[in-house]
């Protein structure tokens, strides 16, 4: 099905096997809209919001999503491959189950209010963000780079393939787990035996 995106405000709306791939939507409003199956796949999304929505089964890979705010989102099992999410704006409120964020850019925002549940974050990069006390509950974080972060409380404790560098990002009260936590060693000028 091709996009029905036409009007500017939408509320309660449910969208099936939407097919917004590539197209460009600018200040479209979502108020508790759920979305199946759609796909927003190398979409521009300039001035939109999504307040209470949820993504379920969707591709919005290398969509771009400029000035646009997620707030009370949820994204299941949907692919957001190489979204530079700073574009967005500073602040995003969304819950991200069993997703594929490989790739993906979180610099400049406050990320606080995130919940991060079984996903795949690998080669992601977060920069100057600040991930207090978020649970980085069961992801994969291989070759992720943590570079100006504020991880005070944040918990790793299930997740794995995470090299954080302890001299550049702030570790207060951080919670990792074994074997992993060896890795915030990798960076000091010593040898383990």
């Amino acid at each position: 099905m091709s996009s029905r995106i036409i009007n500017d405000n939408y509320e309660n709306e449910t969208f099936k096997e939407l097919d917004a791939s590539e197209e460009q939507f600018k200040e479209v409003a979502f108020y508790n809209c759920y979305f199946e199956k759609s796909s927003f796949q190398f979409a521009e999304l300039k001035g939109c919001s999504f307040e209470n929505c949820t993504f379920a089964n969707c591709n919005l890979a290398l969509a771009k999503f400029n000035n646009t705010k997620f707030i009370g989102v949820v994204f299941n099992d949907s692919k957001l491959l190489g979204i530079n999410w700073s574009s967005t704006g500073v602040v995003i409120i969304a819950s991200f189950i069993n997703c594929l964020l490989d790739s993906s850019v979180f610099s400049d925002m406050n990320l606080a209010k995130i919940k991060l549940v079984s996903c795949s974050m690998v080669e992601t990069s977060f920069m100057n963000t600040k991930l207090a006390r978020v649970k980085f509950d069961d992801c994969d974080l291989k070759n992720c780079q943590f570079h100006q972060n504020d991880l005070s409380y944040a918990d790793f404790s299930t997740s794995r393939n995470y090299f954080i560098n302890s001299s550049s990002n702030k570790l207060h009260k951080t919670i990792f787990s074994l074997p992993e936590a060896a890795s915030l060693l990798a960076n000091l000028d010593i040898t383990l035996k």
